[in-house]
């Protein structure tokens, strides 16, 4: 092999190297590129994860809550949109609920009335009012709204807090709730 043959070899290759060199900084700049746009995917997945958690939480926390009759009502009309009408924060509790005294004239004086089956006769007729969920013998709803009506009757000018009344029944806050939204949309209680 001749020294000529080399050198011409040499300088062909030597015009390459730039171009080499060039092509090695766009394969690293686009190796620095993919790899931001995978931090940026597994951001968005932990943001979406995230974001649905919280979508969720309120989701539930609108299900737990009570509502006025004005938030209930905007509430129904937006039930397209994921987020619930913000809640107010009271700042001095107040009772949730207090049995409604029945419109009735008091009885006469004459009569002495045993308070206790008074109580009982109303609660039964309150029950047997409500939807069928709520009044059938063998299911433990009755028995339920039955406890919370008592718990109710027992100071009705006061009403009762809704923690006192998840403590007395040693029911579920959830249950509690649907109890006493049965009974308000019954207009048998008054929050």
């Amino acid at each position: 092999v001749s020294t000529a043959s080399v050198v011409e070899r040499g300088s062909t290759l030597d015009c390459l190297e730039e171009t080499f060199a060039e092509l090695s900084n766009s394969f690293t700049t686009l190796h620095q590129n993919f790899q931001g746009i995978k931090q940026v995917h597994e951001s968005l997945n932990e943001f979406n994860k995230s974001f649905s958690g919280f979508l969720y939480g309120i989701k539930m926390n609108a299900h737990c809550i009570e509502f006025s009759e004005r938030e209930a009502d905007l509430f129904k009309e937006n039930q397209s949109t994921p987020i619930a009408t913000p809640v107010r924060r009271i700042k001095t509790p107040t009772p949730v609920s207090r049995i409604k005294t029945p419109a009735q004239p008091p009885p006469p004086k004459k009569k002495k009335i045993n308070k206790a089956l008074a109580i009982k006769t109303l609660i039964k007729k309150i029950v047997d009012s409500l939807p069928p969920k709520y009044r059938d013998q063998h299911q433990a709803n009755r028995k339920n709204v039955e406890m919370i009506l008592r718990l109710l009757f027992e100071n009705p000018s006061e009403g009762k807090y809704i923690q006192d009344i998840v403590k007395c029944t040693e029911l579920a806050r959830g249950r509690c709730i649907e109890y006493l939204n049965v009974l308000i949309n019954n207009e048998y209680a008054a929050q």
